[in-house]
C-alpha cells in the first residue's frame, strides 16, 4: 500500500501538469489567421423588371433571372471590380397576343464598400455602371416597312445593391436596384427607361 501511494501521487502530478500546459496553449496561443480576402464572386439572381408599353400608361413586370461575375482588382484599387452580367426575362400576354422576351449581355465596373472587411457576417454596399446590348423577341417592333417580331439595341445600366455575408464564401444579395435604358423600336421615341430589382445568392472565391 505504501508503494502504491507515491505512484498515484506522481501520476496525479503528471496529469495536472499536462492539463495546465494544454490550457495554456489553448488560451494563450496566437489567434487564428484571418481568412484570405476574396477576389472573385459569382451571383445567381431572381430579377423583376418594371417596364411600360410605349404610348400607353400600361405598366408590367418582366420576371427573369441573371448571373453576374465580378473580379476585384485588389491592391491600391481594392473594391473596384470588373463585372459581367447575363440577364434573361420573359412574359406572356402583356396585351392580347403580345408577349416579350429579352436577353441582355452587359459589362462594366463595380465599386464595393466593405463595412467590416474582417467580419465574415458583415454588409457590403456596391454601385455599378454597365454597358452592352439587349436582344428582344417574341413581340412586335415597328419599323419603316411595318413590324418585326425581334429587335436589338445598345443598353446601359446604372445601379447598386446590398450583400450580406453569411460565411466567408457565401453571401445573400438582399437587394439590387438598377436603372436600365435601351433603344428598341417602338411607336414613340425608340427609347425605354426601366427599373430592375434583383435578389439572390453570391458565391465568393
Amino acid at each position: 500500500m505504501k508503494n502504491i501511494l507515491p505512484v498515484c501521487a506522481m501520476l496525479a502530478m503528471t496529469l495536472g501538469a499536462f492539463s495546465l500546459s494544454a490550457a495554456g496553449q489553448t488560451s494563450g496561443g496566437p489567434p487564428a489567421p484571418a481568412p484570405a480576402a476574396t477576389r472573385f464572386d459569382v451571383a445567381v439572381n431572381f430579377t423583376y423588371k418594371a417596364a411600360k408599353i410605349a404610348s400607353t400608361t400600361t405598366h408590367f413586370v418582366l420576371p427573369g433571372g441573371s448571373v453576374d461575375a465580378a473580379y476585384d482588382f485588389g491592391g491600391r484599387v481594392k473594391g473596384l471590380s470588373l463585372v459581367f452580367d447575363l440577364n434573361g426575362e420573359s412574359k406572356s400576354n402583356i396585351e392580347p397576343g403580345v408577349s416579350l422576351t429579352q436577353l441582355s449581355v452587359l459589362g462594366g465596373a463595380r465599386y464595393t464598400f466593405h463595412l467590416a472587411p474582417k467580419n465574415p457576417h458583415a454588409v457590403d454596399l456596391y454601385g455599378q455602371f454597365l454597358g452592352g446590348g439587349v436582344f428582344a423577341s417574341n413581340s412586335l417592333f415597328p419599323n419603316s416597312s411595318g413590324a418585326t417580331t425581334s429587335a436589338h439595341s445598345g443598353a446601359f445600366q446604372l445601379g447598386g445593391g446590398v450583400n450580406i455575408r453569411l460565411t466567408h464564401c457565401i453571401a445573400l444579395r438582399l437587394l439590387e436596384a438598377d436603372f436600365i435604358t435601351t433603344k428598341l423600336p417602338n411607336s414613340t421615341n425608340q427609347r425605354q427607361y426601366d427599373v430592375r430589382f434583383s435578389n439572390g445568392v453570391v458565391f465568393r472565391f
